[in-house]
């Protein structure tokens, strides 16, 4: 049987959207929109013509291998609670992307690893801003060292971008989880600041917060700290965070309602600008000298720069051969695989 179709499952959301709209150019009406909101789905194939196909996909329920028939590829942009509909994906020798930042959820995935061996399936996760963009900036980095000490990465996003309501109540969910770090060290979410460069944006605070790209990277450097730090762009909103996280209110955001009512919120005030960067700092040895090296990226829509992303990642499966298997995006891409897409610099 031939597969040549590209199943989207959220691609009518903020990040699936602009993902779709870009593959749109390359593969038009081999492009299926999918989620549990039927009408949102048809919506976003009527404004671009039909070139799409809607499709009606409940992925937290059971879905029929049928469902599934000449797709060659899935492109995941929900946050799910378990690994059955990846599972089936690679069963069926479905090529699957996952542009999740759940490092617990990460962790389920990589555990189909001989599933899609098995199947001849390819699957990609990391894939995005942060993750994704700051794994392949911290290879980089790494790599222009003859010896690695120490890696920072700090993530900036801009108060007044559009981010997806998922990603906010991502971050909100995360302040009340501590997670361990270097030697298994006890973190708790946005504390440990630092004040660190972003281009020409000037110096922003940035705090220790559970990125999944901190975790991935151990396991090709394991006896070196790594820490991913996040800040936003105006310096009285990591203020403010970082005063709840040191008060009693933090413990509040447990209750779900005020989490989705705080999210809503967020979302409707805009303060700052839609920008997000990332600084990358390497600390190691060069020629039996101290030395540091750092990468910088700057730029606007973090959700933008997330399908790009994935985007770009999705024309490399379709168009070249990888191992079949589970890998996370630094396992079988650079940052050249990106470098059409974005601009760097460096010292």
């Amino acid at each position: 049987m031939s597969r040549e179709n590209i199943l989207i499952v959220g691609g009518y959301g903020e990040v699936g959207s602009k993902m779709a709209t870009m593959l749109l150019t390359n593969y038009p009406n081999k492009i299926w929109i999918a989620g549990r909101n039927f009408e949102k789905a048809k919506q976003f194939c009527a404004q671009h013509h039909h070139l799409a196909k809607p499709i009606q996909m409940d992925v937290s329920k059971t879905v029929n291998a049928q469902q599934l028939a000449n797709v060659a590829l899935v492109i995941m942009c929900l946050e799910q609670k378990d690994t059955a509909f990846a599972h089936l994906c690679l069963k069926e020798g479905i090529m699957y992307i996952d542009i999740t930042a759940s490092y617990a959820f990460l962790k389920k995935l990589e555990e189909l690893h001989p599933i899609a061996k098995q199947n001849n399936a390819t699957a990609v996760f990391s894939v995005g801003m942060a993750p994704g963009l700051t794994n392949l900036m911290a290879m980089h980095a790494a790599q222009q060292l003859a010896s690695i000490e120490k890696l920072h990465i700090s993530i900036l996003l801009g108060a007044g971008d559009t981010h997806g309501n998922a990603a906010i109540l991502w971050i909100l969910h995360q302040l009340n989880i501590p997670f361990y770090s270097y030697k298994n060290k006890k973190t708790t979410n946005f504390t440990n600041r630092r004040k660190v460069p972003f281009k020409e944006l000037g110096k922003r605070s940035v705090y220790q917060f559970n990125f999944s790209d901190q975790h991935t990277l151990a396991k090709h450097f394991p006896t070196i700290p790594i820490m991913t730090r996040l800040g936003f762009d105006v310096e009285s909103l990591n203020w403010f965070v970082s005063f709840l996280q040191k008060s009693r209110i933090v413990k509040l955001l447990k209750f779900s309602k005020i989490q989705a009512t705080l999210a809503s919120l967020i979302q409707k005030i805009k303060i700052g600008s839609e920008v997000c960067g990332i600084h990358v700092e390497a600390i190691g040895k060069k020629h039996h000298k101290e030395a540091v090296f750092t990468l910088d990226f700057l730029d606007r829509d973090e959700s933008l720069v997330t399908a790009k992303v994935a985007t770009a990642i999705a024309k490399e499966l379709l168009n070249n051969k990888h191992p079949f298997g589970t890998y996370h995006i630094e396992e079988l891409f650079t940052l050249e695989t990106l470098q059409a897409q974005f601009t760097f610099s460096s010292q």
